[in-house]
């Protein structure tokens, strides 16, 4: 396995270069329990086998930003965790502004140009993924080559992905797994930190 470092030199150099794709947008029956994706988001929650609303970045299909300009899935996973957190002005001025691959340091200068809070690691923290679930935030995340996606969920037993390559799923791994792979490309993770949309009523 390559070391952290080199992992990450080796990922922002490609994503600069050759912008954040994934080679395969169809998920595989690795990404999914059982083998096969929820059809439906709201299947999650008996997938998960726990109460409450799951995923807790539960953004709406029509708020989740795409991929676009041949690969900018920093600058979309950012625009997803704007417009989960209200910011949706700085989201669209984000989405006309950028495009194109981004490392930690481009994405959190755009950031600091904008006067936004953010928090991140570079170093596979996950204490700093679990604090993002639990304040309801999500994260945007290193995933997949050349790729980064949102982390909408981490329960003791899964993580749950947003791939802006492929937003009318979610993609549910088991969480050993989730972070061995996480770490491996690169273990970055940021979120602006503001107030989420307020959870689901119980009925």
């Amino acid at each position: 396995m390559l070391s952290l470092r080199t992992t990450r030199l080796a990922f922002l150099s490609l994503c600069l270069f050759a912008g954040c794709r994934v080679r395969d947008d169809r998920p595989t029956r690795r990404d999914c329990p059982d083998g096969r994706c929820p059809a439906q988001d709201h299947t999650l929650r008996s997938a998960l086998g726990m109460g409450g609303e799951h995923p807790v970045m539960n953004l709406p299909p029509a708020a989740r930003c795409r991929n676009y300009a041949g690969g900018s899935c920093v600058i979309a996973s950012t625009i997803s965790l704007l417009r989960w957190q209200g910011l949706d002005e700085l989201a669209e001025r984000f989405r006309r502004l950028y495009s194109g691959g981004q490392s930690a340091d481009s994405l959190h200068a755009k950031l600091d140009a904008h006067a936004l809070r953010y928090a991140c690691t570079t170093r596979g923290d996950v204490r700093f993924l679990e604090w993002a679930i639990r304040t309801r935030r999500g994260a945007g995340i290193t995933f997949y080559p050349m790729h980064f996606v949102n982390l909408v969920d981490l329960t003791p037993t899964h993580a749950v992905l947003l791939d802006n390559n492929r937003v009318e799923r979610y993609i549910t791994l088991p969480r050993r797994e989730f972070e061995q792979r996480w770490r491996a490309y690169g273990g970055w993770a940021t979120t602006v930190v503001y107030a989420p949309a307020p959870p689901v009523a119980k009925r």
